[in-house]
């Protein structure tokens, strides 16, 4: 998927507070606590240059890795680090394993994306050097790899011609044009080659064919070979080779617009939305720069003016994946659940089924409109969407933990452990993956499988605020005491809010025999308007081993109605699919502050699954 991000202004019926607020986790004061460091938006603003060295990339991959496949491995980052300081030939050295596997075939996940970003970006570079015979290796393979993308054989006919084997080149032209026949560069190709091959007529025709593909998509190259009259075999430009090879080995807006990328990936969003805007201005009927431009305007949280730049490239192109993917991204990152899914699910705009083409926009495009489908309730369309997808605990790790997700609110708890487990084996560094297998095992009581897991805990994350808090919620549950205020005076941070430790403190005191501290801890939270089911059942029963006269006038007290925990999930995709989203997600977040082991409240969360999706875009 290009760069999209996303933005878009709240809808009606959403509260003023909520309209003030983006779909963020700011709602409520600790909401944002709810997120661990692992699973917030990244509110980005203009992040400070950072340096694209291997120390700084191995810090960050973590994110890109766990989300969308390529094992979290040396390889991989030190691979994407060479590939972002210029060192192709030796990135797709070092991407080449991470991308494969032992399939030896390449799979939808981002180790791929870059694997086959480096082999072109060799390619082109010894293109520029006139060493086009020396490119043939890293676009053969490319090719071979993804023989369905009509970029990969234009680039790899035009160093075929280069390299003076016009019959392959020639081949490749036409194999090009067959995937997409409005595609300019592979039309130029092909009159390149027929004038090496003295065959002026013919490529006249295709030079023709080839403004005409550049009118109805304001093709730079217009500007180089358009004229009034149609080219004949007199009046063919001398200097085809040169303009293609300049094309396609990045001495174009291709070489802008990739520094304009990489500008995005270092975090410096405002300064790759000035390229982009720059470009927008250039070629104003690019659906492709405008999409960009609207990724850079949603990364910096500039919602209005990023819907409206991929509604103008949707104007010019209704059926671009990455601009329909991106504005399904924007209302639902902006809490427009029911639009968000209406505009992605609208027939015209589906994708077909997936092929080798553009695998990973489709997966894209798959786990987006699951999330969404989970979200209103709808849990079989998650399985139907996801589950032809290979691999997904190696490819798209996020996207097995959303069809687990699926699978844990039908109340399939086999079939969603295993899943669980699977995550946890192959991602052994990730915390993400072993704080829901082990909330999944506390919730269903299995106390020594949720003890095994917190021993088994990632080395560099254990003693994380998540893993103290399991480690607590586990030495209650059992019975075993609490030993909360030793452990929260080692904390660094913030991921979990106060609430939750309280009400792990008083269901300690309660088992302690302290019943009035137990009773009056959770009488604090209720007049924070933290009333959960669980916490009603524990103040009622501590209330009932308190003496009367210890407590004075607050022996009148009566637990106040609240919701079942099990009405929680269908309330919530209630009230979804009402349009009632900002009141569906606050109750997920109240649910959350005293619980954040409950998982079912925090697959409801949109922010969980929409925010590391960020990591696609740059």
């Amino acid at each position: 998927m290009p760069s999209p991000i996303s933005s878009a202004r709240p809808g009606a019926g959403i509260s003023a507070r909520w309209r003030c607020r983006k779909w963020t986790g700011a709602l409520c004061p600790s909401a944002d606590r709810l997120l661990p460091a692992w699973g917030r938006r990244n509110r980005v603003k203009t992040a400070p240059r950072r340096p694209t060295s291997a120390s700084t990339w191995i810090d960050i991959m973590s994110l890109w890795g766990r989300l969308l496949g390529s094992k979290r491995s040396d390889s991989f980052a030190e691979g994407v680090a060479l590939f972002d300081d210029g060192r192709f030939a030796e990135a797709a050295d070092r991407l080449r394993s991470a991308a494969l596997g032992r399939s030896n075939s390449p799979s939808g996940s981002l180790a791929s994306s870059y694997f086959r970003k480096a082999l072109l970006a060799e390619g082109r570079r010894l293109m520029r050097q006139d060493k086009a015979k020396d490119a043939l290796q890293y676009l053969e393979e490319a090719v071979r790899l993804w023989d369905l993308y009509p970029d990969l054989h234009c680039l790899h006919g035009a160093a075929l011609a280069d390299a003076g084997r016009l019959d392959e080149a020639l081949q490749e032209a036409r194999f090009a044009l067959r995937l997409n026949p409005d595609y300019v560069e592979a039309r130029l190709l092909h009159a390149t080659v027929l004038v090496q091959m003295d065959r002026p007529l013919e490529a006249a025709d295709q030079l023709n064919a080839m403004l005409e593909s550049g009118r109805r998509g304001d093709h730079w190259l217009l500007q180089e070979y358009a004229r009034d009259k149609s080219y004949t075999a007199e009046t063919l430009p001398n200097n085809l080779m040169e303009k293609l090879v300049a094309s396609l080995s990045g001495k174009s807006e291709k070489e802008e617009l990739s520094a304009a990328v990489s500008l995005c990936r270092e975090g410096q969003w405002a300064e790759g939305k000035a390229v982009f805007a720059a470009l927008v201005r250039r070629r104003p009927r690019y659906p492709d720069y405008r999409t960009r431009l609207a990724a850079a305007h949603f990364q910096l949280g500039e919602l209005e003016s990023a819907l409206e730049q991929v509604d103008a490239a949707l104007a010019l192109n209704e059926s671009y994946r990455t601009a329909v993917d991106l504005k399904g991204l924007i209302l639902a990152d902006s809490g427009r659940l029911n639009e968000a899914r209406s505009w992605l699910n609208d027939a015209r705009r589906q994708p077909a089924s997936p092929s080798r083409s553009g695998a990973h926009e489709e997966l894209f495009g798959a786990y987006l409109r699951s999330v969404l489908a989970l979200l209103a309730g709808d849990l079989e369309e998650v399985r139907r969407r996801l589950s032809p997808w290979p691999d997904l605990v190696r490819n798209f790790a996020r996207a097995e933990l959303l069809l687990a997700a699926a699978e844990d609110l039908r109340g399939q708890q086999a079939t969603c452990e295993r899943r669980l487990a699977d995550l946890a084996d192959e991602w052994p560094g990730e915390e993400i993956y072993f704080f829901v297998l082990a909330c999944h095992h506390l919730e269903n009581g299995r106390f020594r499988e949720a003890d095994g897991i917190l021993r088994r805990w990632p080395k560099e994350h254990r003693g994380s605020e998540q893993h103290r808090f399991l480690e607590e919620f586990l030495r209650v549950s059992e019975g075993r005491g609490h030993d909360k205020p030793q452990r929260l005076a080692e904390s660094t941070e913030s991921d979990l809010g106060p609430e939750a430790w309280t009400f792990l403190e008083a269901r300690a005191a309660y088992q302690e025999g302290r019943d009035e501290e137990a009773w009056r801890l959770c009488l604090r939270l209720c007049d924070q308007g933290l009333a959960t089911e669980k916490l009603l059942r524990l103040q009622t029963a501590a209330m009932a081993g308190v003496p009367p006269e210890v407590l004075g006038e607050a022996r009148q007290w009566q637990p106040t109605g609240v919701l079942p925990d099990s009405c929680l999930t269908p309330l919530f995709h209630l009230d979804v699919r009402r349009g009632h989203c900002a009141e569906a997600r606050e109750m997920a977040v109240h649910h959350l502050r005293l619980h954040p082991e409950n998982l079912k409240a925090r697959w409801l969360l949109v922010e969980f699954w929409l925010s590391p999706v960020r990591g696609w875009l740059a």
